[in-house]
């Protein structure tokens, strides 16, 4: 499954090894750890169980 980043439109695979690397959820919307970076978030603080929903379930799968 792959997943896009809304601040760079980058897609993402759902294999964790692959480059680039993670994406996370802040205040609903699905970014990259370039991107959290570049707001000035750290990754750390985004909501790890949201993430899993968004990237892992078909409920949220970006077609």
């Amino acid at each position: 499954m792959k997943t896009t980043c809304v601040g760079c439109d980058r897609e993402f695979s759902d294999q964790p090894t692959e480059y680039p690397g993670k994406l996370y959820v802040h205040h609903g919307k699905v970014m990259c750890e370039d991107c959290l970076i570049d707001m000035g978030v750290e990754p750390d603080t985004s909501d790890p169980e949201k993430t899993f929903i968004y990237t892992h379930t078909d409920l949220f799968r970006v077609l």
